[in-house]
C-alpha cells in the first residue's frame, strides 16, 4: 500500500463550497447543483441505515460472546479439573473488550460520516429547495425531558454512543477482573492466562491508532471560517 500523502484544502467558506457544484446545467432538464443534493440525500439515508445495521451487528455479537463467557465460566466453577477452560475464559473476555471497543469505534465513524452528509444537504438545499433541512420544531415550544408522554429532541446516535461507551468500559472491567481473578484467585498458570490477553491487547491497541480513515491527507493551508470541510485534490 502507497504511504503517499493526498494532497487537500480547507474549505471554509460557504461560498467556496457552492462553487464546487457550478449552477451550470449538465442537460437541459438537470443542474449539477440540484443533482448533487439528490447524490447527498441519498447517501446519507444510505449512511443512516448502514449506522443502525452495524448497531444491531454488534448488539448480537458482543450479546454470543458474553453468553458463551458465562457457560464457560459456569463449567469452570463447577468443576475444579476444568483448568484448560482458563485461557478459554481469557480469551472471550478479551473478544468482549475487542469488540466493545470496534463497536464504539465504528457509532463514532458512522455519526462522523452521517455528518458530513448532512452537512453536503444543508449547504446545497438552500439554493435549491430551500432550508428544509435546517428547519424543524423548537424542542423548547413543542418538547418535554420530563414528561413521559411528550417528545423531546434526544440524539438518538448520541444516546447509542453514550450505550457502546457504557459496555465497553464495563468489558474493560470485566476484562481485566477475570484475568485477575484467574491469576490470584484461581491460581492459573501466567502464560494460559496472560497469553491470550496480550494478544487481543495488542490487537486491540492497533485497531484504536491503526483505524484512522484519513491519516494519507495532507492539507496544503489551515483557515478556520464558516467551514471545516475539505477537497481532495
Amino acid at each position: 500500500m502507497s504511504n503517499k500523502k493526498r494532497k487537500a484544502k480547507s474549505v471554509t467558506k460557504n461560498d467556496e463550497y457552492l462553487k464546487l457544484f457550478p449552477e451550470d446545467q449538465r442537460n437541459e432538464n438537470e443542474k449539477i447543483r440540484y443533482t448533487a443534493l439528490k447524490e447527498a440525500q441519498e447517501i446519507r439515508k444510505f449512511e443512516i441505515d448502514l449506522y443502525w445495521r452495524r448497531t444491531g451487528f454488534f448488539w448480537a455479537f458482543i450479546t454470543i460472546i458474553y453468553t458463551a463467557l458465562f457457560a464457560t465460566l459456569c463449567k469452570y466453577i463447577e468443576n475444579t479439573n476444568y483448568s484448560f477452560l482458563a485461557p478459554v475464559i481469557s480469551t472471550l473476555s478479551g473478544l468482549g473488550f475487542f469488540f466493545s471497543v470496534a463497536w464504539h469505534m465504528i457509532n463514532k465513524g458512522s455519526k462522523f460520516w452521517q455528518n458530513n452528509w448532512e452537512t453536503h444537504v444543508s449547504l446545497l438545499e438552500k439554493t435549491e429547495i430551500g432550508p428544509l433541512y435546517d428547519t424543524y420544531l423548537n424542542p423548547k415550544k413543542t418538547g418535554s425531558r420530563l414528561n413521559p408522554t411528550k417528545e423531546y429532541d434526544y440524539s438518538v446516535t448520541k444516546i447509542n454512543m453514550w450505550a457502546s461507551f457504557t459496555i465497553l468500559i464495563c468489558s474493560l472491567c470485566g476484562f481485566l477482573g477475570t484475568i485477575i481473578w484467574l491469576l490470584y484467585c484461581k491460581k492459573e498458570s501466567l502464560l494460559f492466562v496472560l497469553i491470550p490477553a496480550a494478544i487481543i491487547s495488542i490487537f486491540t491497541i492497533l485497531l484504536i491508532f491503526l483505524s484512522n480513515g484519513n491519516s494519507d491527507i495532507e492539507l496544503t493551508e489551515s483557515e478556520s471560517n464558516d467551514l471545516t470541510m475539505i477537497q481532495i485534490l
